[in-house]
């Protein structure tokens, strides 16, 4: 809308190819029509008698002097400054200064004005005019002789108006123009702050998005994973385990599905019921159960009250926990894992450590190769967890420890208390 009203006010209504012909037009209708009133060119005995000479000399000027309005949008000092040669020229070969003030010259004057700064209009107009006058004050004393007070006053008065009222004009038309452009400015400036706060709001929803799924998904793949990979290993000698291997496999695909429904039912924020409740910390003893059907060796320690935790520090911690189970599923298969969740009056601690990998899995039996150890920035899911961390205003460190094992801490700054 704003940058619209610009362009309405930098443009004037006709294209300037237009304005060529129509002042070219007017200047010589206008010309043309005062010599034949005021003179006897076209009506015998009418008047003061002029050449032919002078009145098709000054017609073919004011034809020339529009050409320079082509470029009056993007050479307005040129512009103008053709336009005053020919003005200069019809003065020469007409026989009156008034004839010669023609529209084209005004609109050169108002145009300059509006167009450009106050330096250069001011300038370039002040030496204009003073030129002007030169000439006029010079023709009267060859005229008159000696100029007297009221003869350069009569000058000033008919050289002056001819500048004062385009410049005026011009005046005028430049502060509308340069408010219009202030409003496209200002109006460019809060639509750009808007896209960045779309596009900011659009990447951290994507990033909320890609941490829900990917802690859902890889928590439960990596138990399919592992527990597949158990059964291929036994199946020929121990067909009962496999058995209940592929059970647990299904069993476990099944909650991977019902979990992923869940979060996609919170991203949409509505399912068949209406709102979705995302995972807390009071779901915590499912998640443990879940995972110790493959990986027993978990030891879950909770200090202080968790379950009236807010809604988004809740999440965070079940999420880290979840995700420091699933790398440690991944990377350390059967390694002792223990857990301490410590709320505080301030923040809330989660410990997470597991023991190095053990050489000896139950799925892969004896002479199995450790996985190689991890490092901080392997993955996504340290990442997606000090994400979480660092939006709730909290920290979380991740790196191996001295005995080989691997150790997760985040701390958690407590929001408001629930009301409830």
């Amino acid at each position: 809308m704003a940058t619209d009203a610009v362009k309405r006010v930098q443009r004037l209504p006709l294209p300037d190819w237009a304005w060529a012909l129509l002042l070219g037009g007017a200047s010589i209708a206008y010309f043309l029509i005062t010599i034949a009133a005021a003179t006897s060119f076209f009506v015998p005995n009418g008047g003061p008698p002029v050449t032919a000479l002078s009145v098709w000399g000054s017609v073919a000027v004011f034809a020339l002097q529009a050409v320079p309005v082509l470029w009056r949008s993007r050479r307005p000092v040129l512009t103008f400054g053709l336009v005053y040669l020919c003005f200069l020229l019809a003065i020469t070969i007409s026989i009156d200064r008034n004839l010669t003030v023609t529209p084209t010259f005004l609109f050169a004057v108002f145009n300059l004005t509006a167009l450009t700064g106050v330096r250069v209009w001011a300038s370039i107009l002040a030496a204009s005019v003073l030129l002007d006058l030169s000439i006029h004050l010079a023709l009267a004393s060859l005229s008159i002789g000696m100029l007297s007070p009221v003869a350069v006053l009569a000058t000033l008065i008919r050289v002056l108006p001819t500048y004062i009222t385009p410049v005026l004009a011009g005046l005028l038309y430049g502060s509308q123009r340069r408010r219009a452009e202030l409003a496209g400015e200002t109006t460019e400036a809060l639509r750009q702050a808007r896209d960045s706060q779309l596009a900011a709001a659009v990447s951290e929803e994507r990033n909320r998005m890609a941490r829900e799924l990917h802690d859902v998904a890889a928590h439960h793949l990596t138990g399919i994973l592992l527990q597949a990979k158990a059964a291929i290993r036994v199946q020929s000698s121990d067909p009962a385990t496999t058995a209940e291997l592929l059970e647990s496999i299904s069993s476990e695909g099944e909650l991977t599905l019902q979990n992923l429904r869940e979060v996609v039912g919170v991203l949409r924020r509505e399912d068949e019921a209406g709102t979705v409740a995302e995972p807390t910390l009071s779901r915590l003893p499912d998640l443990i159960d879940s995972v110790r059907a493959v990986h027993p060796a978990i030891d879950l320690r909770v200090s202080g009250d968790i379950d009236d935790l807010s809604p988004a520090t809740s999440l965070a911690c079940f999420r880290i926990i979840q995700e420091s189970l699933t790398n440690a599923r991944k990377h350390a298969a059967g390694a002792q894992v223990a857990i301490r969740v410590k709320r505080g009056p301030r923040d809330v601690v989660i410990d997470i450590a597991n023991k190095p990998p053990r050489s000896q899995t139950p799925e892969g039996g004896p002479g199995s190769t450790p996985p190689p150890p991890r490092t901080a920035n392997t993955g996504f899911g340290v990442i997606g967890m000090r994400e979480r961390a660092a939006m709730l205003g909290g920290s979380l460190d991740a790196g191996a420890t001295v005995d080989g094992g691997w150790r997760t801490r985040a701390t958690i700054p407590l929001e408001r208390r629930a009301v409830g």
